[in-house]
């Protein structure tokens, strides 16, 4: 298999069978009509951020989709959030989808700000967190943020570190932010940005699929995509001893290295459980819904 550490940088850092696929614009006209009844607006920090509610409750499934993405990547998720005994957010984090796509900054904590500015909105006490790629470091700044708010956490093929922001030294930090900012601009960079698209697709990506994720991912403002990997947090580092003691799992693509983060994040969530897929691409969720969907299920059924 490609080496795809290149892919899993540029997508979850900032401050990563035919049959049952799902397309991300067009689940069928009953999905479509649930997800009309179900759409929101959350207000925060002046944007009007969009979600889907589904069903009542304290606690609910919230969905947070990667970088350049938005919340119909989840659409393959139906069986879960769409359920007679379950409440689910999914987000349209600012920039992306159709919430508000202001010229700004766009560091970790914003989107997970944003993210507890729904819940609120929809109020929603606790969070099983569901975070696909950029997702992921959203999660995990949100539980930096809002400890007590969450219950639960989903890695979905995306990875976290104490030290996944960038250098230590601030200088050397925006240093290495410009750089990225840098490789998404002008022709260049829609190259660049084209490049690390298609990484995230292996042959088990069907061609339609791809197509969809292509135009999806192109939709979303470019200053927006840039922003989002190049802001700098205000969040200081975490402390080395700092942990989240809550279930957890991390659904991965199988690629070089994935042991070795599975173990570094394990030292972050210590109750961190691994299912590797083989020979999947970056959108496993998209790619295999029912496989995910079942895993995601039994994971729910687990927790004590």
């Amino acid at each position: 298999m490609r080496e795809c550490m290149p892919r899993r940088r540029f997508l979850t850092l900032g401050a990563a069978g035919a049959a049952g696929i799902v397309g991300i614009a067009a689940a069928g006209n009953q999905a479509r009509a649930a997800a009309n009844d179900a759409s929101r607006f959350a207000r925060f920090n002046g944007v009007r951020v969009h979600y889907e509610s589904y069903g009542a409750g304290g606690e609910a499934l919230v969905f947070i989709h990667g970088w350049a993405c938005d919340l119909t990547f989840w659409r393959g998720q139906q069986a879960l959030y769409d359920h007679p005994e379950r409440r689910a957010l999914l987000i349209d984090l600012p920039g992306h989808g159709s919430s508000d796509k202001p010229h700004r900054s766009y560091p970790i904590e914003f989107f997970a700000r944003a993210v507890e500015a729904v819940m609120r909105d929809a109020q929603v006490e606790r969070a099983v967190l569901i975070g696909h790629s950029l997702g992921g470091p959203i999660a995990y700044a949100f539980l930096r943020e809002f400890p007590e708010k969450a219950s639960a956490l989903a890695l979905v093929d995306a990875f976290v570190s104490r030290h996944m922001a960038g250098p230590a030294d601030r200088a050397a930090t925006a240093a290495h932010f410009a750089k990225i900012a840098r490789s998404l601009q002008g022709a260049a960079g829609e190259r660049n940005f084209a490049e690390r698209v298609e990484s995230c697709f292996t042959p088990q990506t069907p061609p339609a699929l791809r197509a969809e994720i292509r135009a999806k991912m192109a939709a979303t403002p470019k200053y927006v995509r840039i922003a989002a990997l190049s802001s700098i947090s205000s969040l200081g580092p975490p402390p080395d001893d700092e942990t989240f003691d809550l279930p957890a799992i991390a659904i991965q693509a199988a690629e070089p290295g994935t042991q070795a983060r599975f173990e570094l994040m394990r030292s972050i969530f210590p109750r961190l459980q691994l299912n590797i897929w083989e020979g999947a691409g970056h959108f496993l969720m998209l790619e295999d819904p029912q496989r995910f969907n079942a895993e995601v299920e039994q994971f729910l059924a687990a927790r004590s």
